[in-house]
């Protein structure tokens, strides 16, 4: 199972930050790993922002910086502790801690265990404001850690029941009304077709076949 890690954390925070910046992200983190130093107002020679040979704009080594040291500060529970007093004597301390950020970047993100995320996310700002980022980055930046820790905790999302297929019920069979069988009419016989109005009963027939006697015929006057 895959497990998200600090550099994915990092991609969303840069994606929402400083998108046009991506493509530099990878480079970028491998030099931050070689030494992983606490967030830092970069001081840098002109032409080469981040003295690494490339031009880029200042805030994605920032943004680097911040995330890993947040999440190293989640994970050994020094956000937990909290306090001005602690936060004043870790800033002594952080330098020092660069397996801790290196840590951070290349391993799953840590729980948030008894962090609130309003803890987290005031911890967050602060740590941006410090570095130099401005304060609608900062408060994106805290955004977008403090969703990446909570889905992290949440563990794989459950997956929905399939919605149930709708039931198929067998559509009756059209009813064939029978056409009623076309009337078969017999011709009539002329021989007793009863003739109407204006008929002439036994036109072009002989007489035997009108049945009609012939009329007797009056013999010519010779």
């Amino acid at each position: 199972m895959y497990h998200r890690t600090g550099q994915d954390v990092l991609r969303d925070v840069v994606r929402h930050v400083a998108p046009a910046e991506l493509e530099k992200l990878d480079e970028t983190c491998r030099v931050y790993l070689v030494r992983p130093h606490p967030p830092q107002r970069l001081h840098r020679p002109a032409g080469d922002p981040l003295g690494i040979g490339f031009e880029s704009d200042v805030v994605l080594p920032v943004l680097v910086a911040v995330v890993a040291q947040v999440l190293a500060d989640l994970a050994s529970g020094r956000i937990r502790a909290g306090g001005s007093r602690l936060k004043r004597w870790w800033r002594r301390r952080r330098g020092t801690d660069t397996e801790g950020r290196r840590a951070a970047l290349t391993s799953a993100v840590p729980e948030l265990s008894e962090v609130t995320r309003q803890e987290l996310a005031d911890w967050t700002i602060a740590q941006g404001r410090a570095a130099g980022l401005s304060a609608p980055q900062a408060e994106t930046c805290a955004q977008v850690i403090v969703v990446a820790v909570v889905r992290g905790n949440a563990g794989p999302q459950p997956v929905p029941d399939a919605p149930a297929e709708p039931e198929h019920r067998a559509e009756p069979a059209p009813e064939h009304h029978a056409e009623p069988e076309p009337e078969h009419r017999t011709a009539p016989d002329p021989r007793t077709a009863v003739a109407g109005p204006g008929d002439d009963t036994g036109a072009g027939l002989r007489s035997s076949e009108s049945g009609d006697t012939p009329a007797a015929t009056s013999p010519s006057p010779s």
